[in-house]
């Protein structure tokens, strides 16, 4: 029996056989009504076969676009589900605006126009997830894969019934829902890989195997049952293994000598890795009418890294003044130290939630919803350290190629023999946090949605509980007296030939830590453990940051044909409280601090349709950002020979953000593209930074008091732009099935530093950044090439020392990807950084990281029944 073929926006072509009604999606799920509209007339036979593709991704992001009351950006799960995108992070840096912060070659945090990550708030479903990221609220999505959502948000703009804490913007992740489709659908995924940084020998501790196929697989299945299927069910699982190489240059300063760049150390590091993800969602719900809802859900997701750092790091003693000129420099004496590290991570991530929500006839609306979440990241790593004397012996002549030192040795064998490097150190250490985040909100509403017309009025409450709890610990070991132990025995039968060695041969000896571990435990009295030391570790650097914030809103919205204005204030109340210790010495004394303030929030969001196509939108709203937890908790550290105090301060207030927003889009028939052009500008005060404070007495002494405060200032206006046309029809056939999609962004900021001065940058803000794809779609074959740019970015900004000041270089990937559809089958390749590109770090000198990872091939299959 034949049935018909279509692909949106392509042509028809018959199929073999009729067995179910099937829906192909790249690789995710749209709603059955949204995909029926796109068949051709006369299909009304029920075979149809309709198969999605990038047109109606655009499409559906376009549509989400449009119909939001806030400024923001939209992609459809499909669009997510189907790059060669490893993680939520990823994902988001094809937005326009929205910067990705990586670490090595994933996406961990997201920054929204110019934005450090700290100003970013995440939410799933609207509630805000848990963090526990080292000391600050960036949120780490590493854990979550780009199938596991129906969709992603971006708010730009901000109205008074959404979150105060949001400066630079807020990302909503949209789980999947069974009403979103038919009453069944299953659709998975399954994919292998291999990834081409495979140099680094990784065979060792907790590190069974080396090298190996990539594996990535998921699934959701959806289904209704019940009296009229008013009850729903999802279960979404997704599991994937990333093996991959890391090598890494790392000098770690630079020097002046007689007008040459002298590298005060160079480090050589390579870093075989593990990264295995898994988790899911369940999710049950009720809809016993159109005017009730309510659902209950549970997530979890996991990343467990596996990852050995292998270091060899060559130390400069003296430098011959007499032979350093002319760009070349001359050291006469060197050290360095061989060291091993694993890092073992653990990042799971939990969340609870449950909503109602009620539609009355009248224009009434209420709803309300409760959440639980939960995040740990813990490290529990071991530490080991051979160091190689400072000698004569390791003497070296050292150039700058391009702002990288190349240093040429005198004596390779003296460097690479571990019989010269002797026993330092054994520092085993476990730095463990916890996020915990309870909330409660209550929202009501009277004729205040979009389809309703006049004067509407809505109003609601939220509280939000969290708790960050910060443990961490570390032995210290060293030889006992008398003994003596070099690395000769204790390292790899591997070695591995390290970057940027001016073509000298260098073959770097890799630490053995099962060897070292097994010498150890045999050789118990050879060691001795610094007890003092370890027993102030597991307590000194402890400190538990609550934050409870009580908070109330209230709105009006007026709708006409042509506009909407939505108007209203919000008032937040935040309790700090910190449990802690001051740590004077060996000395631990506990110490319990807070603080409270509130905040007024007003904001105003106008939209105006000038014609059916085109829209206008202004928005004015403030804002806030909340300290970080290590500015407001860390210890007290009291130094007695200098008298001074080092703290954190719970009496921090956020910072604040006057923000003003305007965007112009224009809508093409159908969805079918979109141009909009829009700028913003944010007025930042109150910004943190640690200087002194004063001074207090303790115990009769007077000290010198340093700790973060509110001292400066900042702004940053932007320039956003983005073009997408699915069809080229101006084009003769078959070009006329190619697509584009493009977005750029500028940015200009400046930050105000304490007591006068100023940077044109914040920290993490590039000038530039764009994202360009262009896709076909034609029949059974699909391809797509993507591009993404982004400019020079400062890590770090000194307001005295300019030459220290540290940037990443501009960064540009491509990646690729073909699917090729066969009946209920999609086959998919993608390529991963194709161009092989590697990320850079400098300071005024010269290179401080050059950070290479390789590219990532996938091939897979995705199905839906």
């Amino acid at each position: 029996m034949a049935c018909a073929f279509q692909v949106i926006g392509g042509s028809t072509m018959r199929c073999f056989r009729k067995t179910w009604r099937i829906t192909l999606l790249a690789g995710a799920v749209l709603p059955v009504s949204a995909v029926a509209q796109q068949a051709p007339a006369g299909g009304g036979d029920g075979d149809d076969i309709v198969v999605t593709g990038y047109a109606r991704q655009n499409a559906q992001a376009i549509a989400a676009k449009r119909d939001n009351d806030r400024i923001g950006e939209f992609l459809a799960s499909d669009e997510i589900g189907q790059q060669p995108d490893y993680n939520i992070s990823d994902s988001f840096r094809r937005l326009p605006g929205v910067t990705t912060v990586f670490d090595e070659d994933e996406g961990r945090y997201v920054g929204i126009r110019g934005m450090n990550p700290n100003f970013t708030v995440g939410t799933l479903d609207g509630a805000v997830l848990a963090t526990a990221e080292r000391q600050n609220r960036q949120l780490n999505m590493e854990a979550i894969p780009t199938t596991a959502v129906a969709g992603l948000e971006v708010i730009k703009s901000r109205t008074p019934d959404v979150e105060g804490n949001a400066i630079g913007g807020i990302v909503n992740l949209r789980s999947r829902s069974a009403f979103d489709r038919g009453i069944r659908t299953f659709v998975g995924n399954a994919f292998i890989g291999m990834s081409d940084s495979r140099a680094v020998p990784g065979k060792g501790f907790n590190r069974p195997t080396d090298d190996g196929l990539n594996y990535r697989a998921d699934a959701t299945l959806a289904t209704r049952f019940g009296v009229d299927d008013s009850w729903g069910f999802v279960l979404t699982g997704a599991y994937s293994r990333k093996r991959r190489d890391q090598e890494r240059l790392n000098p770690t300063g630079y020097s002046q000598v007689n007008g040459v760049t002298v590298a005060s150390g160079i480090i050589s590091a390579g870093y075989p890795n593990t990264v295995d993800r898994y988790g899911g969602t369940a999710k049950l719900e009720w809809r016993p009418d159109p005017r009730v809802q309510a659902e209950v859900s549970g997530t979890y997701f996991q990343q467990s890294d596996n990852e050995l750092r292998h270091q060899q790091q060559l130390t400069r003693g003296t430098v011959d003044t007499t032979r350093t000129t002319g760009g070349t420099a001359r050291v006469g004496t060197a050290g360095g130290f061989l060291r091993f590290n694993d890092f073992p991570l653990e990042k799971p991530l939990y969340v609870a939630q449950g909503k109602v929500k009620w539609t009355g006839e009248d224009g009434h609306h209420a709803a309300l919803r409760g959440s639980w979440s939960r995040a740990i990241f813990l490290e529990a790593s071991n530490q080991l350290q051979f160091n190689l004397p400072t000698s004569a012996a390791n003497a070296y002549t050292q150039t700058m190629a391009n702002g990288v030192p190349i240093a040429v040795l005198d004596n390779v064998a003296t460097f690479t023999n571990p019989a010269n490097y002797t026993f330092a150190s054994y520092t085993p250490y476990r730095d463990r946090s916890l996020d915990l985040v309870r909330e409660a909100q209550f929202d009501w509403g009277y004729r205040d949605t979009a389809r309703d017309r006049g004067l509407g009025i809505g109003a609601g409450l939220k509280y939000r509980a969290a708790t960050r709890d910060f443990d961490t610990r570390q032995a210290v070991w060293g030889l006992a007296s008398g003994t003596t132990l070099n690395a000769a025995n204790l390292v790899l039968p591997d070695r591995w030939s390290p970057l940027y060695t001016g073509g000298q041969s260098r073959p770097q000896p890799l630490l053995d830590f099962d060897a070292f571990k097994r010498y150890f435990d045999q050789n118990a009295a050879s060691f001795t453990l610094n007890a003092a030391q370890t027993a102030l570790n597991e307590r000194r650097s402890d400190y538990i940051v609550g934050e409870k914030v009580m908070a109330g809103y209230v709105l009006l919205r007026h709708t006409g044909d042509r506009h909407s204005l939505i108007t209203g204030i919000r008032y937040e109340d935040t309790e700090t409280t910190i449990d802690g210790f001051r740590v004077a010495g060996s000395t631990l004394t506990p110490l319990t601090r807070g603080a409270s303030y509130g905040s007024w929030l007003p904001s105003a969001t106008f939209n105006y349709n000038l014609s059916d196509p085109l829209r206008l939108r202004l928005a004015y709203y403030k804002a806030i950002g909340r300290p970080s937890p290590s500015d407001l908790g860390t210890n007290e550290t009291l130094n007695q020979t200098t008298l001074v105090l080092t703290r954190g301060n719970p009496d921090l207030r956020p910072r604040v953000a006057q923000n003003f927003d305007a965007s112009l889009e224009y809508y093409m028939p159908g969805d079918s593209g979109l141009i909009s052009l829009a700028t913003f500008y944010k007025d930042i005060r109150d910004d943190i930074y640690s200087q002194a404070a004063g001074t207090t007495v303790i115990d009769g002494t007077i000290y010198q008091v340093t700790q973060p405060q509110n001292l400066a200032g900042s702004r940053v206006f932007g320039i956003e732009g983005a073009l997408v046309v699915n069809k080229l029809r101006f084009l003769p056939s078959p070009l006329a099935d190619f697509g584009v999609s493009l977005n750029a962004t500028y940015l200009n900021g400046k930050a105000r530093f304490p007591g006068g001065g100023s940077f044109d940058r914040l920290t993490q803000q590039p000038v530039f950044q764009g994202n360009a794809a262009l896709f076909y779609q034609r029949d059974w074959l699909q391809a797509r090439v993507s591009y993404a740019h982004i400019g020079r970015q400062y890590t770090s900004i000194s307001p005295t020392t300019p030459t220290s000041n540290r940037y990443d270089q501009p960064f540009d990937q491509v990646d690729l990807q073909t699917r090729m559809t066969f009946g209920p089958i999609q086959i998919i390749g993608e390529v991963r950084n194709a161009t092989d590109a590697h990320r850079e770090n400098f300071d005024g000198f010269g290179t401080r990281d050059q950070n290479f990872f390789g590219r990532q091939f996938w091939l897979g299959a995705a199905v839906k029944l």
